[in-house]
């Protein structure tokens, strides 16, 4: 669940998605303290993450989570799809694993920058996979507020379509078919996947 926003202002994009596993308590940052609030997250509740700093999470609408154990939740941070038929995952010595069939959709739990053009995905704690594999990286969904078009383009989005994304630059998204899309005149809530 996102923020439904006007996204003419610089949009606010979730870096990744966090379920719980126990019941955890709220917190709201108010002058650089951090003070408590009557709601919780319960058991297999899914938020959008914004910012990751320290022991403070934080998630929609200005409230974070704070010093929890790693075991209380699963944090992703988009999804792969897996295109080609010689894809492999890896350990992080290099040794391959097993061989991923196509079409495959797996979580992404951590990301490694390598290079400008080299990102390593980790989809477990001991299996990897290299962006130099023939992947589809996807960081988010658009959620269309209203009906709308795409770029000017006869093709039309109606409210609650999606699309998802694979990068943000701006008010642009790249788009999975490699078209960008201009969002700053659009309504619409940007979710993390």
């Amino acid at each position: 669940m996102g923020v439904l926003q006007s996204v003419n202002e610089q949009p606010r994009v979730p870096i990744g998605r966090i379920t719980f596993h126990l019941q955890t308590s709220l917190y709201r940052k108010k002058d650089g303290e951090f003070s408590k609030v009557r709601d919780y997250l319960k058991i297999g509740e899914t938020r959008d993450v914004f910012d990751v700093n320290g022991d403070y999470i934080e998630i929609q609408n200005g409230l974070y989570i704070k010093n929890i154990d790693e075991h209380q939740y699963t944090m992703t941070f988009g999804e792969i799809i897996v295109r080609g038929d010689n894809v492999r995952s890896c350990s992080k010595n290099g040794i391959i694993l097993r061989k991923l069939r196509p079409g495959l959709k797996v979580k992404v739990v951590s990301l490694k920058f390598i290079s400008n053009d080299v990102t390593v995905f980790g989809i477990n704690e001991k299996e990897f996979i290299s962006s130099d594999e023939d992947v589809q990286y996807v960081m988010g969904i658009f959620e269309f507020g209203a009906d709308s078009l795409k770029n000017g383009q006869s093709i039309k989005f109606q409210k609650g379509d999606t699309t998802p994304y694979q990068r943000v630059e701006g008010h642009k998204l790249l788009l999975l078919d490699g078209t960008w899309l201009d969002i700053s005149t659009l309504r619409g809530t940007l979710h993390g996947c």
